[in-house]
């Protein structure tokens, strides 16, 4: 069993780490990247959000072998990339469709954060946006090392997910769902929209934490997983 996992806005797979002492050897994290991010660094950012999904269900398709069962975990924008690689999925038939689907800190609709913002026009909005979610050491929010290697990838992937027209994901599917967050974070109605798109068995379970609640629940989420994936 495979799990593909896509990361956050400006983030890399490597956020992943921390659960996978605790999955069942039988489970293999896939920890993808991002164009332009970590080992992509020299790789030009996407210029829509259909690129990135398309780049990512490639990624997925070419590492899936024939016969195996895989599941996708998408934490914050990534939930968006892993709904849009599920439904190219679907429409494409060149795969089975995955065992598993896991949503983490991102609804089917904006954040509120950004709800009436203009888009990222200018660094200290960025800025502004990043240190708000959370998950950035003190010592870097201040760095101006920091911001200038990572800026610009913030920038790109805030450009990417402000554009997103979230009536993309009008789909249904009986693929069955996990979706985790935390009421600190996002509202659960928010996160219950999700049942639109996974119909069938969507499961909705809280945190306590901010956006990155991940950090502080590794072994429990990763029980979750392993739960889930047990099933199938």
């Amino acid at each position: 069993m495979r799990l593909f996992c896509f990361t956050f806005v400006g983030g890399s797979g490597s956020f992943f780490n921390g659960i996978e002492p605790y999955l069942r050897p039988k489970i293999e994290l896939v920890k993808l990247e991002y164009a332009g991010h970590m080992e992509r660094r020299h790789e030009p950012f996407y210029r829509s959000f259909d690129a990135l999904a398309a780049d990512m269900y490639g990624q997925v398709r070419k590492q899936v072998r024939v016969g195996e069962s895989y599941a996708l975990f998408g934490y914050s924008m990534g939930a968006i990339a892993a709904a849009e690689v599920t439904k190219t999925i679907l429409v494409e038939r060149e795969l089975p469709p995955p065992a598993h689907v896991f949503l983490a800190s991102h609804g089917p609709c904006v954040l509120g954060e950004r709800t009436g913002a203009d888009g990222p026009d200018t660094d200290e909005t960025i800025r502004q946006w990043t240190v708000r979610f959370g998950g950035l050491p003190e010592k870097l929010v201040n760095s101006p090392t920091f911001w200038r290697v990572y800026l610009p990838i913030y920038r790109a992937d805030y450009e990417l997910i402000t554009d997103y027209d979230f009536g993309r994901l009008a789909y249904v599917t009986d693929v069955p769902a996990t979706v985790l967050f935390s009421p600190a974070d996002i509202p659960r109605g928010d996160m219950e929209k999700w049942r639109r798109v996974f119909t069938d068995k969507c499961d909705i379970l809280e945190y306590d934490g901010g956006h990155f609640f991940l950090r502080e629940h590794e072994r429990e989420v990763a029980d979750v997983i392993n739960e889930r994936l047990r099933k199938t």
